[in-house]
């Protein structure tokens, strides 16, 4: 029995999200438009750019969320939601976990199936992401697994999606955090 995990972090995830791809997620999911048009509202004010003393003149944002604000991390939610939903009614052996914009998804069973199961819940998602303006950080997003073969295996699989194979990973916020040793522990007890 082989494992393999994937852990997914979007480039500059806040700063990138299509208004309309809030506004269209937040209409499926029924989210209040009162909100969400304040929200968008204060994303949009009047800005300028300062690096030391060069101030730039005055900007307007026609993307992105800003990280700390009171409804970011519900929106990020909101825009994620759905299309978890739907790749785990194709792939139901998979459970993610999402933290604010980082996924993990893992799986646990003969190697062949790991590579098709994880590997199109993976292309999914990644798909997703590329078809709505969203970018996949190729150096935080990895796949990790029982063995070499298999790693190397799923990162074949992703390649178009820039996930590399990494033995050992630290994913903060999500199910593998806390450093190498703790990976091969869970890893082990996973596959027991």
């Amino acid at each position: 029995i082989g494992y393999g995990q994937a852990l997914l972090d979007l480039v500059k995830a806040f700063d990138r999200i299509p208004y309309a791809l809030l506004v269209r997620e937040a209409i499926a999911l029924d989210y209040p438009l009162y909100i969400l048009r304040l929200s968008i509202a204060i994303y949009r004010i009047k800005r300028v750019v300062r690096i030391r003393n060069v101030v730039s003149q005055t900007i307007w944002a026609f993307r992105g969320i800003t990280a700390g604000t009171g409804f970011a991390t519900t929106e990020m939610r909101v825009i994620l939601i759905r299309v978890m939903d739907k790749a785990v009614s194709y792939y139901k052996m998979i459970k993610p976990t999402v933290f604010v914009n980082d996924v993990a998804a893992d799986m646990a069973g003969p190697d062949d199936q790991v590579v098709r199961n994880l590997g199109g819940f993976v292309d999914k998602i990644a798909r997703f992401f590329k078809k709505n303006g969203l970018e996949l950080s190729a150096k935080k997003s990895v796949c990790t697994a029982s063995t070499k073969t298999l790693g190397k295996r799923l990162a074949q699989r992703w390649k178009a999606h820039g996930i590399s194979f990494c033995q050992r990973v630290k994913a903060l916020g999500v199910g593998m955090a806390a450093g190498c040793r703790r990976n091969v522990e869970v890893l082990t007890k996973r596959l027991r």
